[in-house]
């Protein structure tokens, strides 16, 4: 056996000298600025392997390969090859018909001294990106097949500027493995990363980083049949655009010229047959902690990159097809591997200016050759496409494409934002293309910023597609933009968010399930995840379709087993079969064409939001199944199931009812009609949750189902009777506005109806009317006070004392309010030597009143401006003053309409606003006496006072926020008097200290009653509607009242700290002042 071991190596030792001949090899290891070649490299110019080592170069000024591998032999870089401005240069140039390697471990770099300047000074760069041509880093041409490995090893780095130009070439057959495992950057027109024109028989591994600039500059072009796979595991990013941010500003992007704009290729395009699939990849996740190499590649996971694809502009990030071939595209392996596609990683194409379309993968070509992707398509990647007045598509099959499968278990995402009418599609199988299967693990997203587009999750213009599952979410929507006023609420939506569109099927039909899918402990945390309805998927992977779903004229099911469905329902014609069950929930509108449709509502809840008839031929309600349906009172329709076989109903079964508009008068609406009913005893909770504006029942006889509807009264809703005396006036105003009254329809629930009732209702002013007794009532207190402790007499003198209070009114028969007083007093008296003093007072008050209902921007504000006139006189212990005021009021008020966000969408449902401002004129009249008895420096006061104030308020009218008095909720307010007589009686005690610099203390004790006076009613209307009146409360119950006082001064000034409170049983006064005199 040795002997025959032997032999045969001495026999094969010529062919591997013949295939890689001599063992030794040549050394580049200084500067040289002469080409070199395997042929000719060796001793005596015999051929050779060349080594560019670390410390070499080769550097060349005249056109042509600095390296040439034209023998069977290697060539191994791992110093630096370069030029500077030279054409039709080449680092290392390989000749088909040899056998060998090449491989690339530094640098390779053929550039020019060029730098584009901005020429119009308009502030951006102008001219070409590269104004050479025909530079190649690796570059493999014919006649004849190279057979080896060609490898850029993760430490290589190729750059090349030059149009024209790549950073690797394969122009010829290669048998072996090539590799990109380093950088690649090409800039330059019609120029690529990667360029592989000539077959492969090997492996196509692109695991570095490879970045293209140019006006159809493609990051790797595999247009040449690989029989083997084709794997990225690098970023991959192309573009045409001189600038990939977008401005904000519409002004700088138009300042962009047509160099600025230009559109490159894809990131990956594959024009040819790939025997071994098409597989971008990523590192797995770790799976075993004891391997180095979890998914079993050869390769160590922690060396392995991401796939990211990248396009700025509109070519496709991933373009797989030819517009003059059919290709296909072999199995990748087993398992999770055994599709002609798989995506791992990211694949992203953004349009970034407008009118730019964007596609993030396209399978098929543009001509309607045959593309097949062999077992479909397995993407598990983030997919996303973006676009700017124009269209952005996730996934595109384009005619021609095959793709058995296609199934999703990573994200895709399409949006476009657009005034214009342009869509945003997350999946589309256009007209020509053939794929009949689809699964949604993931989530696909379609999103239209704008009004007039179109956003479909997924698109089936072929009909072909048959079977759907969706264990995923799947979204499409429409949201309104701004145009140009600032106000997007106001735009007028066209566009249609459809999740599924299969409605060109016409003949076989489409079977569509959704179900959850249990997927295990996310994170792996050992937690266990939240599953709040317990059918074991967990919150977070429930499943959902949010959007419309449109079925064709075949005979189409749709099975809705977990998670819920948000859109309206569309079958054709043809025989249907609809079914909800498993706890799933279903909410939109429900059609049908000609044909039949069975409904079967097992586990779970319909909501159907149509107010029309719907053709049913047979319905199976479940013992623990939810239907609610729709009326229109407006219209006078309401759902009505009209069944032309069997509805069965069984006992449990639960019907509710939504309203689109106001019921005026007790309504009994037909919801089920059948040829033959069965009713068991229907449950009554869902009915609870109608509208608590009214009040729901059920009934049904031999053939129908109905819901009787009535106003609830507002003794059944609680009302007060401030609240219930205006509710006719309000109902008749909601009847008057479909946008408010829906927000009313909204509430199922006493404290969400009275929530936005009290909002409707007219400031009752009794808050403000308290504060400005209260603010009254220190002031008078004011004026009672002598200059100083002592019996002098004789010097006129001016004083001041702040106005600080807060009366709080809690809630009744009437709204409760908060108001806080906040103002100056001023005043100048004489006094006379016999104990008499006479002045004058000047006061300022501002009031700010908020009811308990207000919301967020609401106030009630009125600023006072009283003069008035007062006496006092001091007769031995004796001490009596009186005095009165007369002024001014100036109110502005503020209210505000706030619907809460019943939608989801993180902005409040509603808000209206309205405005008025109105005068009134005020007086007040007090009087009061009180005696104090001294115990040498302590001394108690028992005083008593009588105090009038009366406040008469004009007329006046709300105005909307654009100034219309007229505006749907504006009130008018009738004009309004108030008046209170109040007594107090009191006692005080204190302590005097001190004689030319004294201070005292003081406190106080008392009780005030109301003793005549009423608060005025207040009598409003909305527009349009009748008067309305609403009844102060005019509590007259006393209240307890709390103060204290320090004094100090000398005898020609004082200061002061006063403070004090009052309560009764409904309301709470607080008070906090300072005051100081000076005499002259």
């Amino acid at each position: 056996m040795q002997r025959k071991v032997l032999v045969a190596t001495v026999a094969a030792a010529p062919i591997l000298a013949l295939a890689f001949g001599a063992s030794a090899e040549t050394s580049v290891s200084t500067a040289r600025t002469t080409p070199v070649a395997t042929s000719t490299a060796g001793t005596g110019g015999a051929a050779d392997d060349v080594k560019v080592t670390a410390e070499g170069s080769v550097k060349l000024t005249a056109a042509g390969a600095l390296v040439t591998l034209d023998s069977n032999n290697k060539v191994t870089n791992l110093g630096t090859l370069s030029t500077v401005g030279v054409n039709d240069s080449t680092g290392i140039l390989l000749l088909g018909g040899r056998t060998g390697s090449v491989t690339n471990s530094l640098a390779i770099s053929l550039t020019e001294d060029y730098t584009p300047t901005d020429s119009d000074s308009d502030g951006d760069l102008d001219g070409p990106f590269a104004q050479g041509a025909n530079r190649y880093g690796i570059r493999l041409t014919g006649p004849g097949v190279f057979t080896g490995n060609v490898t850029n090893e993760a430490a290589g780095s190729i750059t090349v500027e030059g149009n024209n130009s790549a950073g690797i070439a394969l122009e010829t057959g290669l048998v072996g493995n090539f590799t990109n495992g380093g950088a690649i950057t090409v800039v330059g027109n019609n120029s690529a990363g990667v360029k592989i024109t000539g077959p492969i028989t090997g492996k196509v591994t692109v695991n570095g980083g490879v970045s293209v600039t140019g006006k159809d500059a493609v990051g790797v072009a595999v247009d040449g049949a690989v029989t083997g796979a084709f794997v990225v595991q690098g970023g991959v990013t192309a573009t045409g655009y001189r600038y990939t941010s977008r401005p904000a500003q519409a002004a700088d992007r138009a300042k962009l010229d047509s160099d600025d704009l230009l559109q490159g290729g894809p990131a990956v395009r594959v024009s040819a047959s790939v025997t071994g699939g098409v597989l971008l990849d990523a590192p797995p996740i770790e799976s075993n902690a004891n391997s180095t190499d979890d998914d079993g590649d050869g390769v160590t996971d922690t060396s392995e990159g991401t796939s990211a694809l990248t396009v700025n502009g509109g070519a496709p990030a991933l373009l797989i097809g030819s517009d003059t071939q059919a290709i296909t595209l072999g199995v990748i392996g087993t398992g999770d591997k055994a599709y002609g596609l798989v995506t791992r990683g990211s694949i992203t194409a953004n349009g970034v200016f407008d009118g730019v379309a964007s596609t993030a993968i396209q399978i098929g070509g543009n001509a309607g050759q045959t593309t097949t992707v062999t077992n479909g398509a397995r993407l598990a990647s983030t997919i996303t496409a973006s676009a700017y007045e124009a269209s952005a598509t996730g996934v595109n099959l384009k005619a021609g494409a095959v793709v058995p499968t296609v199934y999703n278990q990573g994200s895709i995402t399409s949006f476009t934002v657009s005034e214009g009418d342009f869509d945003a599609r997350g999946i589309a199988i256009q007209a020509g293309a053939s794929t009949t299967s689809f699964r949604n693990d993931g989530a696909i997203t379609a999103s239209v910023g704008g009004e007039k587009g179109n956003a479909y999750a997924v698109i089936d213009y072929s009909g072909l597609l048959t079977s759907i599952q969706n264990n995923g979410k799947v979204t499409a929507s429409v949201v309104a933009t701004d145009n140009n006023d600032g106000n997007s609420s106001n735009e007028v939506v066209t566009g249609k968010a459809v999740a599924f569109d299969l409605s060109r099927n016409t003949t076989g039909g489409v079977t569509l399930v959704q179900n959850g899918l249990n997927d295990g402990d996310d994170g792996a945390d050992g937690v266990a995840d939240p599953d709040t309805d317990g059918d074991g998927v967990d919150n977070a992977d429930e499943p959902s379709i949010i959007g419309a779903v449109r079925f064709g004229a075949g005979g189409d099911t749709f099975r809705v087993l977990n998670g819920s469905v948000l859109g309206d329902i569309s079958f054709g014609d043809g025989a249907d079969t609809f079914v909800v069950d498993g706890g799933s929930l279903v909410l939109g509108a429900l059609t049908k064409g000609s044909g039949t449709l069975d409904v079967t509502v097992g586990k779970g809840s319909l909501g159907i939001s149509n107010a029309a008839d719907i053709n049913v031929r047979n319905l199976s309600v479940a013992s623990d199944s939810k239907i609610l349906f729709t009326a229109d009172p407006n219209a006078g329709t309401s759902t009505r199931l009209v069944v032309s076989g069997a509805a069965t109903i069984a006992s449990g079964a639960e019907l509710g009812l939504r309203l689109n508009s106001l019921v005026k008068q007790p309504t009994s609406y037909t919801v089920i009609s059948a040829g033959t009913l069965t009713v068991g005893t229907l449950g009554q909770s869902l009915l609870k949750d109608a509208p608590y504006l009214y009040v729901a029942s059920s009934r049904s006889d031999a053939k129908n189902v109905y819901l009787d509807v009535r106003r609830r009264t507002a003794t059944e809703i609680g009302m007060t009777r401030s609240q219930a005396s205006a509710y006719d006036a309000v109902f008749a105003a909601l009847g008057g506005d479909t946008t408010l009254a829906g927000t009313f329809l909204a509430q199922n629930s006493k404290d969400g109806l009275l929530g936005l009732y009290d909002q409707m209702l007219p400031d009752q002013g009794e808050g403000m009317f308290y504060s400005l007794q209260s603010a009254n009532q220190l002031m008078s207190a004011a004026t009672a006070v002598r200059p100083d402790p002592g019996d002098r007499y004789g010097p006129d003198s001016v004083w001041i004392q702040e106005i600080n209070s807060l009366v709080r009114q809690d809630d009744s028969s009437t709204p409760g309010s908060d108001s806080k007083a906040f103002g100056f007093v001023s005043g100048y008296e004489a006094m006379g030597d016999a104990g008499g003093a006479l002045g004058l007072t000047l006061a300022y008050v501002n009031i700010d009143s908020h009811d308990t209902s207000a919301k967020v921007g609401e106030e009630n504000t009125a600023s006072f401006v009283q003069g008035g006139a007062y006496w006092r006189r001091t007769a031995g212990d004796w001490r009596l003053n009186a005095g009165g005021t007369v002024g001014a009021a100036f109110f502005d008020s503020k209210r505000v309409f706030i619907a809460p966000d019943a939608n989801g969408d993180g902005i409040a449902d509603l808000i209206n606003r309205y405005t008025s401002d109105w005068t009134g004129v005020t007086a007040t009249a007090f009087t009061g006496v009180a005696y104090e008895a001294r115990f040498g420096n302590f001394f108690a006061r028992p005083e008593g006072r009588l105090d009038y104030v009366w406040l008469r308020e004009g007329k006046h009218s709300e105005k909307s926020a654009s100034g219309n008095s007229s505006a749907s909720g504006a009130q008018s307010i009738e004009q309004r008097s108030s008046s209170n007589l109040s007594g107090e009686f009191g006692i005080a005690f204190g302590a005097d200290y001190g004689k030319e610099l004294w201070w005292r203390p003081e406190v106080r004790v008392g009780y005030r009653q109301t003793l005549a006076g009423e608060v005025g009613d207040t009598i409003a209307r909305f527009k349009g509607g009748s008067a309305f009146t609403q009844a102060a409360l005019n509590d007259k119950q006393g209240a307890v009242t709390l103060g204290f006082s320090l004094k100090a001064g000398t005898p020609m000034s004082y200061l002061a700290l006063e403070g004090g409170a009052e309560a009764s049983k409904k309301q709470k006064r607080y008070n906090l002042r300072l005051a100081g005199r000076a005499m002259f």
